[in-house]
């Protein structure tokens, strides 16, 4: 081996010495998905389990909503809930829908997205950390109780009237026992809803049959959280927009990301 040859081994071998321990304790990518979904929802249950001493202000601002809303509030979204309410088999289904869909269906399109992998699943991903971080903020700065929990309105509890039915009670699809722990007056905007769209964003990305359930899923998921007097519309419109503004910063960031090779 000549003088050159020996520098040469020598010197590879000083920078695997070098580089391999950092390589070594790199944090994964995938840990560091879950990391952050983890922390997501510690925040989202520390939010809803905060104590309810802003009633007055959470019930101020639904009538807001309401009196924002007026004709449509009237004569659409009260006279829907008045009527699933005479539709008995149709009310429990909504009342399911209302209490699984929304916890089954966005982890599942999720493991399907990272199952499939490439920029689809990385700028949902992103989108989904984004919109569910603005929801966070929103319900702390701004608490708003949902249509069923306010006087004077003429809503019904649908799932409460219904509750025999099911697990849960007077606390919407919390389960009997518990409502307590949670905070209820987080109703702006409907994450419900918007995450219901980006499964449905995401699942149109997958093709085929896939498509379907993209467009079915959110769109039933508008006509039940309205009709059981869960949310106005005006916080389904915002919940929407939470999604739009995630998938808007999933796409700058691809673009910086690119931009720089």
């Amino acid at each position: 081996m000549t003088q050159l040859d020996s520098a040469v081994t020598a010197g590879t071998l000083d920078e695997q010495r070098t580089v391999a321990p950092v390589r070594r304790h790199r944090l994964r990518p995938k840990y560091v998905e879950l990391l952050v979904l983890v922390v997501l929802a510690v925040g989202y249950n520390w939010v809803r389990g905060l104590d309810g001493d802003d009633r007055s202000e959470a019930l101020r601002h639904a009538h807001d909503i309401a009196s924002l809303e007026g004709p449509l509030f009237r004569h659409l979204e009260l006279p829907l809930n008045h009527w699933l309410l005479t539709v008995v088999p149709l009310a429990v289904a909504a009342c399911y829908y209302y209490a699984v869909l929304h916890y089954a269906m966005t982890p599942i399109v999720l493991l399907v997205s990272r199952a499939r992998g490439g920029w689809r699943y990385v700028r949902g991903y992103v989108a989904l950390v984004v919109a569910s971080a603005i929801g966070l903020v929103c319900y702390a700065l701004y608490p708003a109780a949902p249509p069923r929990l306010v006087p004077g309105l003429g809503t019904v509890d649908v799932l409460q009237h219904f509750s025999a039915y099911g697990w849960w009670g007077a606390a919407a699809s919390a389960p009997r026992g518990i409502g307590d722990a949670t905070n209820q007056f987080a109703a702006m905007p409907s994450l419900h809803f918007g995450w219901s769209l980006w499964c449905g964003i995401q699942m149109w990305g997958f093709g085929g049959k896939w498509k379907v359930a993209a467009v079915a899923y959110p769109t039933i998921q508008v006509a039940v959280v309205i009709a059981t007097a869960n949310h106005f519309l005006l916080d389904v419109v915002a919940g929407g927009a939470c999604v739009l503004v995630g998938y808007a910063a999933a796409w700058a960031a691809g673009a910086v990301w690119r931009s720089r090779g």
